[in-house]
């Protein structure tokens, strides 16, 4: 089969992340690239070999070569630059979360579906070799019947942040740390538990000079039953936990952060181990190596030829924003518990959601 060819649009660290998993692998070409910065265009050209440096995005999504975009802007630009691309007849794969707003990601889908073209969302981090261990002893009766949950994605980002940054500000990030680290987890544990049912949460500005949280704290209420908590920051070293209690057993999972951008390699450096009535200590659990990166961006590609089908699309990545926007909502009512199906349908995100 001759490569998938697509384009980066965005030309930050991360596009260059998923430029490397790309080129991981035999089944993707990135033909062309672009940013407002003819310095960037010029650089990320030169480093991943790229042949074409379109000076306007119009120009990009008007090349007959390119059959689908990989985009790594801002969250607030997400729908311009994906409605633009679904208008255009072009494929989109988009870095989580897939927008600032729910309204804005309903937009989005009612779009490629219009458009009939494949969207993928880049939410990796059910990928991980740990995740696709804990649904499978969760689909096996491994685990028993998992009761609680217990998820944490924190990094010193937001001590960090300038008014230079789109992070900063609240209307191109609101909840920051949460919708930046803790979507991951709320799509990651609704993969592994089912939807959730309704948020109570505190989110908290204590360290950064920014307009958004540094500090989040959320429980999750399943509509399977058990109860999730997810917390979030933006003000210490990083963490990524995830830990699954069960009636027979109990998983850990310890994310090596240091490799979050070599996911390749992260598998190696990261650490699974189980515990069961029976054991008096913890096991190691081994952790097959995966590339959740190259894997995601592969997956998008064959789906474009039809030779695949993504496995976050639309409705999965609106479920896992709904779980920051009921969360943000839930902390300013004081931590009055928040239906998911109120804020979904709030932005009419209801058939797009699949609810």
């Amino acid at each position: 089969m001759d490569k998938v060819r697509l384009a980066s649009v965005g030309l930050g660290r991360w596009a260059q992340v998923l430029a490397r998993g790309a080129q991981r692998g035999e089944v993707i070409e990135l033909v062309s690239c672009f940013s407002r910065s003819e310095e960037r265009r010029a650089t990320f050209a030169a480093e991943f070999g790229i042949p074409r440096t379109p000076s306007t995005y119009q120009e990009l999504l008007a090349d007959p070569e390119i059959e689908g975009v990989v985009i790594t802007t801002p969250n607030d630009t997400h729908k311009a630059d994906i409605v633009q691309a679904a208008d255009a007849g072009l494929a989109v794969y988009v870095e989580k979360p897939i927008a600032h707003t729910l309204e804005d990601a309903v937009e989005i889908a009612n779009a490629v579906e219009r458009a009939g073209v494949v969207l993928a969302v880049g939410h990796s981090a059910r990928r991980l070799s740990g995740h696709r261990i804990m649904k499978r002893w969760i689909d096996e009766g491994l685990l028993g019947e998992v009761s609680l949950a217990e998820a944490n994605f924190t990094t010193g980002a937001g001590l960090h942040l300038t008014p230079d940054t789109w992070r900063w500000y609240a209307s191109g990030s609101p909840g920051g740390a949460f919708i930046q680290l803790g979507v991951h987890h709320a799509d990651t544990l609704q993969y592994l538990l089912g939807p959730v049912r309704a948020v109570t949460a505190h989110a908290r500005k204590l360290y950064t000079e920014s307009e958004v949280p540094d500090a989040v704290m959320a429980i999750l209420e399943f509509e399977s039953g058990p109860l999730g908590y997810l917390g979030t920051g933006w003000a210490s070293p990083g963490v990524f936990t995830m830990n699954l209690l069960g009636t027979e057993a109990n998983l850990m999972y310890d994310v090596a952060l240091t490799h979050w951008s070599e996911s390749h390699l992260i598998d190696e450096h990261s650490s699974l181990s189980s515990q069961s009535h029976q054991e008096g200590e913890r096991l190691a659990v081994e952790l097959p190596t995966t590339d959740a990166f190259r894997e995601q961006l592969e997956e998008f590609a064959l789906a474009i030829r039809g030779r695949a089908q993504v496995e976050v699309g639309a409705a999965e990545a609106i479920q896992a924003l709904a779980v920051v926007r009921a969360a943000l909502e839930s902390s300013n009512r004081a931590g009055t518990a928040v239906e998911l199906r109120e804020v979904i349908e709030q932005a009419g995100a209801g058939a797009a959601a699949g609810a």
